[in-house]
């Protein structure tokens, strides 16, 4: 059942959604049909079948997830609807074969968006069903428009068997994101195998990837299988791969083409079949033109890329996670603490060096020291209270900051910039005046806490004009 015309199906059962739905499209020349439950919802495509559904998961009489399958058996165009865009609600959507997924509250001008997406794509010859299925599971956190880029990174490539990099900074969960790619792919019953390339000596990395036979080296006194072999059937996370010595992405190049491992010391290959997953903190691109990456190993495994966002890009998930971290803490076996708005404030003030691992930390740390009662501010880390990364987190942020921004100083304050203080001086003066003096706003682009550049203001007597208490 395919219908080319300017025609949607909303099955909600709030009223008002529905009622959004037919202003806005039919002022805009498109045929509005509405249901309230799952049977309604499929009774009335069936009778008249429309150019895109948007489905809500949540239906009286029964999950919208159940009745997408249906609706796609049907051929039809469907984009889910859910209140929160958690990882495994995503990609339930996805893997039903749901073309898209929208999160409450509504943005009606991407779902128009996508709705004249879906009919061009009707009209092309040759246009088949919904969308591809796309898998995905894992204990990634948020519902942020970052994150939820992610969800559909993830979903695309569970349902692929090409290699998958995976790049962020240090803390922001990669090694979820592999795990969520394994849980979710057809591989999900084979084992999944993590090794740490940075953490092991370079004169071993290649026996622990491709394993030894007795007598290969010296202590070799027994026969041993290599990651390879032991993640055959499933996948093998790299970790850290910016770290693998150059002579050993050699003979990873080599395995990724012929699907072949041969231990050391051996002289018969062992066929495997294994999916790769590479994680790494480094720009891999640049460690490219450095010379340190080998660029035919770098496409090799760019197949499909991922990069997770740092925890600052993504501050409207923070007190998510915070809750989160702050349930898993407590595990039942004390009163679960809260956190009050004081805290709250601080956590969203501070600029997350360590990402959400750190974050994990900083609510760990406060929880006990606020057993049964409201995390305060004073609970949290000294770090996370003044917004920078130690015991003076005036100087060490600071000092991160010039080392980050020197480059991109203009020509006046590069000058300036032969001792710390001089370079803070420039740095800050030249924010106030990118900002216009607003200090909030020059904080955040400098990435420290508002009280923390006031204190450098007053101690490096740089006039502000601002003379806001």
């Amino acid at each position: 059942m395919r219908n080319h015309e300017k025609s949607i199906l909303v099955i909600d059962d709030e009223d008002s959604i529905c009622l959004a739905f037919r202003r806005f499209f039919e002022d805009r020349g498109w045929r509005v049909l509405t249901a309230a439950s799952a049977d309604e919802g499929l009774a009335t495509y069936l009778q008249s079948p429309a150019c895109v559904v948007f489905l809500d998961v949540r239906l009286p009489d029964r999950s919208g997830l159940d009745l997408l399958e249906e609706l796609t058996a049907q051929q039809a165009d469907v984009v889910v609807i859910t209140a929160y865009g958690g990882l495994d609600t995503v990609i339930r959507a996805l893997q039903g074969k749901a073309y898209d997924y929208l999160v409450k509250p509504l943005d009606l001008d991407k779902a128009l968006a996508l709705a004249n997406r879906i009919r061009q794509a009707r009209s092309e010859p040759g246009a088949s069903g919904a969308g591809p299925a796309r898998e995905s599971r894992g204990m990634l956190i948020g519902n942020s428009p970052p994150m939820q880029e992610v969800y559909k990174l993830i979903a695309r490539a569970t349902a692929s068997g090409s290699p998958v990099l995976i790049q962020g900074e240090t803390g922001t969960g990669k090694e979820l994101v592999a795990r969520a790619i394994h849980q979710f792919s057809p591989r999900r019953d084979g084992p999944f195998v993590a090794i740490n390339c940075g953490a092991i000596p370079g004169s071993l990395i290649e026996s622990e990837l491709f394993g030894h036979v007795r007598g290969a080296f010296t202590g070799a006194e027994a026969d041993r299988a290599g990651k390879f072999e032991s993640a055959d059937g499933g996948c093998l996370l790299l970790d850290e791969i910016g770290e693998l010595p150059l002579d050993v992405q050699v003979k990873l190049l080599r395995v990724l083409d012929t699907g072949v491992v041969e231990r050391v010391g051996a002289s018969r290959p062992v066929r495997l079949d294994v999916r790769i997953l590479a994680a790494t903190n480094k720009n891999l691109a640049d460690e490219v033109r450095q010379g340190r990456f080998r660029q035919d190993l770098y496409y090799r495994l760019a197949v499909l890329p991922i990069s997770l966002p740092a925890l600052r890009e993504r501050k409207g998930d923070i007190a998510l996670l915070a809750e989160h971290f702050l349930q898993a803490t407590a595990a039942g076996s004390a009163p679960t603490a809260s956190l009050s708005p004081g805290a709250l404030e601080a956590l969203g003030n501070h600029p997350w060096p360590g990402n959400v691992r750190e974050l994990k930390n900083a609510i760990e740390h406060a929880a006990a020291l606020a057993p049964g009662r409201a995390i305060r501010e004073e609970d949290l880390p000294e770090s996370v209270r003044h917004g920078g990364t130690g015991h003076a987190p005036d100087e060490a942020a600071l000092h991160r900051v010039v080392v980050d921004y020197a480059t991109a100083l203009p020509a006046e304050a590069g000058r300036c910039s032969r001792t710390l203080e001089q370079a803070e001086r420039a740095l800050i003066a030249y924010a106030m005046k990118r900002h216009g003096g607003n200090q909030s706003e020059a904080a955040a682009y400098l990435g420290l806490h508002r009280n923390t550049l006031r204190n450098k203001l007053r101690h490096l007597k740089i006039e502000t004009g601002d003379d806001t208490p």
